[in-house]
């Protein structure tokens, strides 16, 4: 059976009197595989909330000289142990998504157990480094690369290469049958411009019903997958809800359509009571944004940016 052996390694700021297990951890297998014995040493803690501690650290693995960078997660500090939830995640990462490590999400060393008290078990998941988690959808502009499959309708999009390039990871996740169930930046990393997602524990089964690709800077509309749409929003793929004009006053871009062009000018009562000195000044911004909607309209799906049909 493969064990885990850990390090000496800093407990949370909770749980001062509370050490990492010593001796060695058992594999949950969830399929056969040859006996073997890993070390993991040189541990910092990166996160250590009262649900959930995680490690970075430095695993030695039997008849390699190289040590891989890994993270560690464990419940081993909080008051409620999660082993169902922890067996989920690895059967996410070893049996139902294993295509996808190393792509879309981190490859997968194990699922390692310690019984405590009253057979009490905690869980010592080990995952591949994959970088630091995102903080800010606005670095994801400059620190991803652009994706294989991307074709930039415009040169001025490139700088959502990596929201797209991220965006099509978890729709990767979707073509393997699967949401990934808890989509937020911090369930994100960046490891070398490569996007990957983290935390599997609520991953569920899925047939994506996707049918036409998106493309960046368009105009919110009804798409056929929830967690695509939420995706779209939390990596601000759409346009911007509101245009901002000179930082003197905000229309809402849903309003901006010619027949809409007496209302908008009513907005700006408040400005002057003679609104028709803006009329020109409206007009203008209208077609500019009348001219953007026709221009997505007329994209061919050839050449519209991710999200091919999912197969069938």
């Amino acid at each position: 059976m493969t064990s885990l052996r850990l390090g000496p390694g800093p407990s949370p700021w909770d749980s001062p009197d509370r050490k990492l297990p010593t001796g060695e951890l058992t594999r949950y297998d969830v399929q056969s595989s040859p006996p073997q014995s890993y070390s993991i040493n040189n541990l910092e803690l990166l996160v250590d909330d009262t649900g959930t501690a995680v490690y970075r650290g430095s695993l030695k693995l039997p008849d390699s000289p190289e040590l891989e960078k890994v993270v560690v997660k464990t419940d081993f500090f909080a008051e409620t142990l999660r082993q169902s939830a922890f067996q989920h995640e690895v059967d996410m990462y070893e049996l139902h998504l294993s295509s996808l490590q190393g792509l879309s999400i981190p490859y997968c060393y194990g699922l390692f157990q310690h019984k405590g008290e009253g057979d009490k078990v905690s869980s010592f998941l080990v995952l591949e480094d994959c970088g630091d988690r995102i903080k800010d959808v606005s670095s994801l502009a400059n620190s991803f690369k652009y994706g294989y499959i991307f074709h930039l309708v415009n040169d001025v999009y490139s700088v959502f290469a990596g929201r797209l390039k991220a965006l099509d990871a978890l729709y990767e996740i979707h073509c393997a049958g699967y949401t990934h169930g808890d989509l937020s930046l911090h369930n994100i990393t960046n490891r070398d411009g490569e996007p990957f997602f983290i935390d599997l524990e609520t991953a569920e089964p899925h047939k994506c019903e996707m049918t036409e690709r998106i493309i960046v800077g368009e105009e919110r509309r009804r798409i056929e997958c929830d967690e695509i749409d939420i995706c779209c929003m939390l990596l601000e793929i759409w346009a911007d809800v509101d245009v901002k004009v000179k930082d003197l006053f905000v229309f809402r871009r849903a309003y901006l359509r010619r027949e809409n062009i007496d209302f908008l000018l009513s907005l700006l009562i408040h400005r002057n009571r003679n609104t028709e000195v803006f009329r020109p000044f409206v007009e203008q911004l209208v077609e500019k944004i009348e001219a953007e909607r026709e221009y997505y309209r007329n994209v061919p799906p050839e050449k519209r940016l991710i999200l091919p049909p999912a197969p069938k």
